[in-house]
């Protein structure tokens, strides 16, 4: 995490591109595991990212507090994500990813795959939720102002989410 994250921002906002790409490196890795949880293929993630990160870009000067360049991309990307969805939905459904059927991959494939069948039985609001706090780090109160909704009801939703989660992993139905 950038230690001087608003001084960036600022430069960021005068034109500065090394300052904004700075950022946007700090920042990568969070916006692409919260796009993939929503949008369940890598390719659709990036492409998610890339654009939200380009409005971002010719958007910056419009951000009004410096501190909240995170929750700012965040939201951006969001938007980007629900957009993509929706056009997907008006379009014909893409084949889902799977993986090749060979022994040569590791642990952490197979933990990735496994993570994302658990993610698809989620509902969109639930993947959105626990897409927020486990790859943004946001809590509860943050998610409920950006969802406008009761911070009970946030937590609420994210709890039985992740009961889903656990059941499925687990081998029972939770759904």
């Amino acid at each position: 995490m950038i230690k001087d994250m608003p001084k960036l921002v600022a430069q960021a906002k005068t034109g500065d591109a090394h300052a904004f790409a700075l950022l946007y490196e700090d920042i990568y890795k969070d916006l692409y595991r919260f796009a993939y949880c929503l949008m369940k293929q890598s390719q659709q993630a990036e492409d998610a990212v890339s654009t939200a990160v380009l409005h971002a870009y010719e958007h910056i000067h419009k951000l009004r507090k410096n501190t909240s360049f995170r929750s700012w991309m965040f939201q951006i990307t969001a938007n980007e994500c629900k957009r993509q969805l929706r056009l997907q939905q008006k379009t014909l459904p893409c084949p889902s990813e799977e993986l090749p059927q060979t022994e040569s991959y590791t642990v952490d494939y197979e933990e990735q795959f496994t993570l994302k069948q658990a993610m698809s039985i989620l509902g969109d609001t639930e993947r959105l939720i626990v897409g927020l706090n486990v790859f943004g780090g946001y809590n509860s109160r943050e998610i409920a102002r950006y969802l406008h909704k009761k911070e009970g009801t946030v937590r609420s939703s994210k709890s039985r989410a992740l009961e889903k989660m656990r059941s499925f992993l687990n081998g029972t139905d939770a759904t």
